[in-house]
Order: structure tokens, then C-alpha cells, then sequence
């Protein structure tokens, strides 16, 4: 598959049919965003993910958005780590840096999974501290690393045809 029509065949999945996604393909999307672009080479950013239909739901009512999770094969929580890069960029890395670094890993995952025939759904609105500790992270060795929630993606599949809403043109973003 072409690039342009792995980007142009991505639109947002809300309505997932429970199938799974396996361990290989998580692995192929896991692989794909650790090569995203990063500030200083740090990839200040950790990824929480899950296959457990406990967890995505409990996710999925944290966020208030249990419809949107309901039958998603899998879910990759993606937080910035603000002090990664800190000690050579300062404020800057704590502030944006690490959250680019987030950001940037999650839109690449996404590809990989449209590349892989996996639909995928960014979700951004949450309370950041309801999503910390709904992680529950302590166990992973990451206590005390500052994270912070960015952004969660949901894979799967779906029965139903996904349309891209419209988009501006060019001239419209161009500054």
C-alpha cells in the first residue's frame, strides 16, 4: 500500500466488533512509532496497552466515552515524560518537547495500524489524573516519573465503512 493512501484511508473508527487484535500486529504498530520522530533523540514518552476488555471499558467510563470503547480489540494509552530531556533543554522539554514526542508516537502508531487493516480512534478529551491512575503504572516501574496522559488510541475492527470528515484546504492552513 502507498503512503498517501495508508493517510487517506485512516478516518476514525467509533463502533469496533469485538474481534481482536493480535500480539503480532500490536508489536508492527508498537515498532512503527518507536521510529516517529522525537526531540533529541530522547523519546520522552511511555505507552501503556492493553488487550483486556476489563481495562478498556474501565478506561473507556473514565473518559466518559464507554460507547466509543466498546469493542476495541486494543488500547495504547500514550503520556509524556517532562523530565526526559529536561536537564539539557529545560522548560522547553518539560513543557512541549515530551508531549511532541507523545504525540508524534500515537499519529505514527495510527498509520501503522491503517496500514495493517486495523481502524483506530484518537481520544484526547479526558481528566488527565482519572486516566494516571486508572493506568495503574506503579507496577511497571515507572512511579514517580511525572507521566502525563497525552493521548489514547484504540484498535480494531469494525463492520461498518469509515468516512473522513472534511478537512480545509490548503490555502486554508497555509500561513
Amino acid at each position: 500500500m502507498e503512503f498517501k493512501d495508508v493517510i487517506a484511508g485512516r478516518v476514525s473508527c467509533r463502533a469496533y466488533n469485538g474481534r481482536e487484535v493480535s500480539q503480532e500486529i500490536l508489536d508492527e504498530i508498537l515498532k512503527t512509532a518507536e521510529l516517529a520522530p522525537t526531540a533529541a533523540h530522547f523519546q520522552a514518552y511511555r505507552v501503556r496497552v492493553s488487550k483486556d476488555p476489563a481495562f478498556i471499558a474501565r478506561l473507556g467510563q473514565v473518559v466518559g466515552q464507554e460507547d466509543r470503547f466498546k469493542g476495541a480489540g486494543a488500547v495504547m494509552v500514550f503520556f509524556a515524560v517532562p523530565e526526559e530531556g529536561a536537564g539539557r533543554f529545560g522548560d522547553r522539554a518539560r513543557e512541549l518537547y515530551c508531549v511532541q514526542d507523545a504525540t508524534l508516537a500515537c499519529g505514527y502508531a495510527q498509520l501503522a495500524a491503517s496500514s495493517l487493516g486495523v481502524e483506530s480512534l484518537w481520544v484526547g478529551s479526558f481528566d488527565e489524573k482519572a486516566v494516571l491512575d486508572a493506568c495503574v503504572l506503579t507496577a511497571s516501574g515507572v512511579d514517580g516519573m511525572g507521566l502525563r496522559p497525552v493521548a489514547i488510541s484504540l484498535f480494531g475492527y469494525t463492520d461498518e465503512k469509515g468516512k473522513r470528515s472534511e478537512r480545509k484546504g490548503v490555502g486554508e492552513i497555509v500561513a
